[in-house]
């Protein structure tokens, strides 16, 4: 995404969220507790995307999605917090992070359960670039419901690009793969970093390669 939205008017919440409020419906760790001291300025509720307000009806999964503003005090902020709030508010949200003068969108792909549609499955975090404040603003892309505006605004924040004929949902699996094995390609190169034995470096660079090649191809 290169431009930030221009949410509508009439769709404005504008409520301040406590971290406390936040806490008293997650319940989250004392660790988490210290994420939000240290990384996060204030949260405001800012806009509430619905029917009543933007005039697209409601889809079988999504009825209204939320959007929280994020005043950081820190430049990143860890998923722990915004899974924190994800579990707070049963609906969808769009965060819109803030830090000195620059917007960033983060979101995961938020969607009721199969097995019990009280719970909500949430799928790994993604996030669009830094942008300057004072981009050029875009309108709410056109759709026909809610669920479809719920997957424009994802698809504008992941950073792959679509498949042929692939879905959103498949999207999100292929790219949660993608961090997987980033995260486990990291781990081998700090053990090359300190292996002593020039055989078990070699196989481990083998490793390395073979998880790089598939790292690759998931890109793309």
């Amino acid at each position: 995404m290169s431009v930030l939205y221009d949410f509508p008017e009439q769709a404005k919440f504008g409520r301040v969220l406590s971290k406390s409020k936040i806490y008293e419906h997650a319940n989250p760790t004392s660790r988490v507790k210290d994420m939000f001291v240290k990384e996060v300025e204030k949260i405001t509720w800012t806009h509430k995307l619905s029917s009543s307000t933007i005039n697209l009806p409601v889809s079988d999964e999504v009825t209204e999605i939320q959007i929280f503003t994020i005043i950081l005090r820190t430049e990143t902020i860890s998923e722990e917090v915004l899974r924190t709030i994800d579990k707070a508010i049963p609906s969808p949200i769009i965060f819109h992070l803030d830090y000195r003068k620059r917007s960033r969108y983060m979101a995961a792909y938020k969607r009721p359960s199969e097995a019990d549609r009280s719970k909500w499955v949430v799928s790994s975090y993604f996030e669009t670039e830094w942008m300057d404040d004072n981009s050029e603003k875009t309108s709410l892309p056109v759709v026909l419901n809610m669920g479809a505006l719920y997957q424009a605004l994802i698809k504008d924040i992941v950073s792959l690009p679509f498949r042929k004929s692939e879905t959103l949902e498949e999207l999100v699996k292929r790219m949660d793969e993608l961090r997987t094995k980033e995260r486990e390609a990291a781990k081998i190169e700090s053990r090359i970093k300190k292996e002593k034995q020039f055989n078990r470096r070699v196989e481990l660079n083998s490793s390395l390669n073979e998880l790089k090649q598939e790292i690759q191809d998931l890109k793309c």
